[in-house]
C-alpha cells in the first residue's frame, strides 16, 4: 500500500530552484525537479523505510527548496561536498541525494550521530524507488526480541 506523500499549494519557480542549485553547487536530477513541483515542503502520512535488516525510519517532511541551502549547511562538511538533504527523517536525521548526477545516484539515510561518510547508508537506487518503497507505519509490526529492552521508566506525571 502506498502512502500519501502530501502536496503543497506552493510550486517553486525556476528562479528559486536555480538559486538553490547555485547555493548548493548542485545539478538536480529530472526526477527531483518533477518531485518539487508537487511535493516541495510537503508532510507525508506516517511512514517507514528500511535502512538495514534491523533498522528503519520514517520521513517526517520534505525540505522546501528555499531551505535546502540552510539544511545543507548543517550537515557534516565531508558529506556536504557530495550530498544534500531533501527530507527530514525521524530522530533528527536526514534523507539525502548526491549533489550532481556525476557524483552517483541513489537515496541515502544520514545518521547525524555518526561522523563522516560512514553516516550514510544507501536505502534506494533512485528517488522514484525510494518514494514507492515508503510504507505506512504499523505499530503492530514492531517485534521486540527477548532481552532487547533492558529497562523502562514512565514519569508518573505522564497521565496527568
Amino acid at each position: 500500500m502506498k502512502i500519501n506523500l502530501g502536496t503543497t499549494d506552493f510550486t517553486p519557480s525556476r528562479e528559486q530552484i536555480s538559486a538553490a542549485e547555485s547555493a548548493l553547487g548542485a545539478e538536480f536530477s529530472t526526477e527531483y525537479l518533477s518531485f518539487l513541483t508537487i511535493h516541495d515542503g510537503a508532510v507525508p502520512d506516517a511512514n517507514v523505510f528500511r535502512i538495514s535488516e534491523d533498522n528503519s525510519a520514517g520521513v517526517t517532511a520534505f525540505i522546501p527548496v528555499g531551505k535546502l541551502a540552510y539544511e545543507h549547511g548543517l550537515i557534516d562538511k565531508e558529506i556536504a561536498k557530495s550530498f544534500f538533504p531533501f527530507a527530514y527523517a525521524e530522530g533528527g536525521n536526514y534523507v539525502c541525494m548526491p549533489l550532481s548526477t556525476g557524483a552517483g545516484h541513489g537515496v541515502f539515510f544520514l545518521d547525524h550521530e555518526i561522523p563522516g561518510l560512514h553516516s550514510l547508508t544507501k536505502v534506494s537506487d533512485s528517488l522514484v524507488d525510494f518514494l514507492s518503497d515508503l510504507r505506512p507505519t504499523d505499530p503492530e509490526a514492531v517485534e521486540l526480541r527477548p532481552g532487547q529492552v533492558k529497562s523502562a521508566w514512565i514519569d508518573p506525571r505522564f497521565l496527568e
